[in-house]
Order: structure tokens, then C-alpha cells, then sequence
């Protein structure tokens, strides 16, 4: 059974429709992240989980019983929300807030029991804002007021928390603590969160529901939802997207230089591999606007994942394969609409010597060597036969540079 589904909703403001058949559902125990633009829906989703907006068509389920059947009592001890940030106009103190969350246990005409007080505490506990029980919530800074909403939201004893971006207007340090203390309840309560930081969503959502323009566009885990080619469709922008070196989790670079839609007729072919050329791919493409090829590289290359990520073409082999005569063609017909070459001095064996071993046949083609200074400084492991094509593309005109920098100045006298 399903903590929460939603079936093809429908909502609208006055005549403007906001959400237009979305569904969804919620395991339990997961944290389900809700991203998108501006103006996509997010919030108003929440909104009609938590039945404050009534969609106009659909159906939404919780524990498989539907929305509308429950009592305001039985849907506070179901669902708690947590919005954005709230004003809060009397004098209440943190214990006031916090025991908020008890009203649906409570009766009209009874008292908070010990239980309910407990429940409280242990709530203020996991909010780490027991400190503050007896201070007026309106003398405590953003971060602990909303902490505070966090265990009003704790004393619930919800099944289904509902976060509407509960963490923005937060610093990070705050941001991250709240989102800990969340992922704590991980297993007792099914929590869905609007999120605007992607990066944040990647690393604490179990699963993401992509919207974009009132529907849903994506949806999955968040490496399979947060990819350079969604987020670019949903919202407008380039950015490069690699797994976290310590989480394995999706993050996102967003890349800050305008794309060029009319980009010179400049060509450059980098040979390279072993994460020798990512920097120069990147500096040649994304900065300076060159249009690039680059190959052969073997596909569990880092190189091949910078350019596969910049969207620069690149020649491919299997691993621990040597170059193929169809690879081989390939890489031709790069360099033959290449202006230059660069080459980045990187490890050179049986397997990869081709992609300078070709470089014989294109005497007309200026070669730059990004090898840190003078003395060409590739390793070999072909026994000579590399360093013999350095040294004779040297003596044919080939230049040195020591920085992407150098390469770049002769590149624009060369092209």
C-alpha cells in the first residue's frame, strides 16, 4: 500500500490551470523530491496533497483511502506541512508552537496529558531547539523558527510529511542541518519536499518528480532524472553534471558563459586521455568558442565523460582495445576538418599511440603540445616509438606550451 498517490490532477486558479494530469505516488519511508522552475506547480502540489486546493479532476489516495473522506482531525494525525516560513503575530514561545502539533490528540475540553508532553520534548530533541522552549518564537533568529515548525510538524506523529520549500530562505549551515534531521525519519514517515537547490535534492531525495509547465517531465532517481539534457529542457540553462567524488550522488555545475548560437568556423582537434584534456576541452569549447573534436578516447575515459558532458563530438574504442581501422578513419576525418591540434602530454601505449601516430600524415596541420614546459613530457610505454613522433613532430614546427593559456595565444595567431 502506497502512503500517497496521486491520479492524473487537475488544478486550476480562477481560469488558470496550474497542474494538468499529474500523478504520482510515494513509497513509505522515502524522502520524494519535487523540482522545477518557477511557476511550474510545485507548490500548488502540495497544496492539493495536503487538501488545502481541490483539484478539479483526479484522485488523491492516502493509504489507499481517498483524500476527500477524511476529517480536518483525522488528516492533521495523517499529515503534517511545513511551509515555507510563516508570520507569527502573537507572543507564542517555542513550547507554545511545538505543542501545536498535539491539537488533533487533544480534545476540545481536555488538557495535554503526559504523553503529549513527552511527545513534545522529544520533538524539540530532534529539532535540537530544546534550549529554547521558554524563548518568545519571535526572538529567535529564521533558522530556529523554523526548526521550531519542524517539530510542531514532529508532535503530529504524521505519517506523511509535506515540506513546501522549507529550507530556502535558510543559510546553508541551516539548510543542511533541517534536511538532516528529516533524513532521520527516514523508514517512520514518507516525506515529500518542494526543492529549488538541485544539488540538495540530488543528495537527500531517495526520488525526483520533475515539473515543468503544469505537467510532470521526468521522474526517477536522481541520477537518472537529473541529467545535463532535462535540466537544460526544463529550465533553460547549460550545466555539466557529475557524480559527488565522496557521495556518488548526482551535483550540478552550472555553466555561466552564454552559449554561442553562431560559433566561429575555428576547428581544433585535442588528442588526449587520462583526464589530461579535460580542462583544456573545456577552456577550448565553453570559453573561447572553438569548436572541438577530440579522440580516440576509450568510453570509461574521464576525458570521454568531460567532452561527452561539454557535447563535444569524440571518437570512441572499447576499453583495453587498441585503435581500430574504423576508428582510425573516424579520427581522420576529425582532424581533416580541424585548423590545429593540440596534444596533451598524456600516457601513451599500443593502445592509444595511433592518435599520434597519424599525426605524421598531416604536415599542412599546426600541432601545439600542452606538455609543461620544453622537454616534451609524455610518458612512454611503447618502448621509444612515442617519444620518436614527439621528437619528429617537434622538428616538423610543432610548439610547446607549459598552460591552457599558452596554447590558447597560439591558437588564435594559428587559426
Amino acid at each position: 500500500m502506497k502512503p500517497v498517490e496521486v491520479i492524473g490532477i487537475d488544478v486550476s486558479y480562477g481560469a488558470k490551470k496550474v497542474l494538468e494530469a499529474v500523478s504520482l505516488s510515494a513509497k513509505k519511508g522515502e524522502i520524494l523530491g519535487i523540482i522545477g522552475p518557477n511557476g511550474a506547480g510545485k507548490t500548488t502540489l502540495i497544496k492539493a496533497m495536503s487538501r488545502i486546493v481541490a483539484p478539479e479532476n483526479g484522485e488523491i489516495y492516502l493509504n489507499a483511502r481517498s483524500l476527500d473522506s477524511f476529517s480536518f482531525r483525522e488528516m492533521a494525525q495523517q499529515v503534517a506541512v511545513v511551509p515555507q516560513g510563516i508570520s507569527i503575530s502573537f507572543d507564542y514561545t517555542v513550547r507554545d508552537i511545538v505543542m501545536m502539533g498535539r491539537h488533533p490528540y487533544i480534545g476540545k475540553l481536555s488538557s495535554a496529558t503526559s504523553r503529549d508532553l513527552e511527545i513534545c520534548d522529544r520533538a524539540m530533541r530532534l529539532a535540537n531547539i530544546a534550549h529554547l522552549a521558554g524563548s518568545s518564537v519571535n526572538k529567535i533568529s529564521g533558522g530556529e523558527r523554523q526548526r521550531a515548525l519542524i517539530a510542531r510538524a514532529l508532535a503530529q506523529e504524521p505519517k506523511i510529511l509535506l515540506l513546501d520549500e522549507a529550507t530556502s530562505n535558510l543559510d546553508i549551515s541551516h539548510r543542511i542541518e533541517i534536511l538532516n534531521i528529516i533524513r532521520s525519519l527516514t523508514g517512520e514517515v514518507t516525506v515529500i519536499s518542494v526543492f529549488h537547490d538541485l544539488n540538495l535534492a540530488a543528495y537527500y531525495c531517495d526520488r525526483l518528480i520533475m515539473l515543468k509547465e503544469k505537467k510532470i517531465f521526468a521522474v526517477g532517481e536522481p541520477g537518472d532524472v537529473l541529467t545535463r539534457e532535462t535540466i537544460n529542457a526544463v529550465y533553460g540553462i547549460d550545466v555539466l553534471v557529475r557524480a559527488h567524488p565522496l557521495t556518488g550522488r548526482p551535483y550540478i555545475l552550472p555553466v555561466y558563459e552564454p552559449l554561442m548560437e553562431h560559433r566561429p568556423e575555428r576547428v581544433v582537434h585535442v588528442v588526449c586521455g587520462g583526464g589530461t584534456g579535460s580542462d583544456l576541452l573545456y577552456a577550448l569549447h565553453r570559453e573561447e568558442g572553438f569548436r572541438v573534436s577530440t579522440g580516440v578516447l576509450n568510453v570509461f575515459d574521464t576525458d570521454y565523460a568531460t567532452a561527452t558532458a561539454l557535447g563535444i563530438p569524440c571518437v570512441t574504442e572499447a576499453p583495453f582495445a587498441a585503435i581500430s581501422p574504423g576508428a582510425r578513419d573516424s579520427l581522420g576525418r576529425c582532424i581533416d576538418a580541424a585548423s590545429a591540434i593540440v596534444v596533451a602530454a598524456m600516457p601513451i601505449g599500443q593502445g592509444n599511440i595511433e592518435n599520434i601516430r597519424i599525426l605524421r600524415d598531416y604536415r599542412d596541420r599546426p600541432v601545439i603540445l600542452l606538455c609543461g614546459g620544453a622537454n616534451p613530457s609524455f610518458q612512454d610505454c611503447t618502448g621509444g616509438e612515442a617519444e620518436a613522433i614527439i621528437h619528429e613532430l617537434l622538428d616538423r614546427g610543432a610548439v610547446t606550451a607549459e598552460r591552457i593559456e599558452d596554447v590558447l595565444r597560439v591558437l588564435h595567431g594559428a587559426v
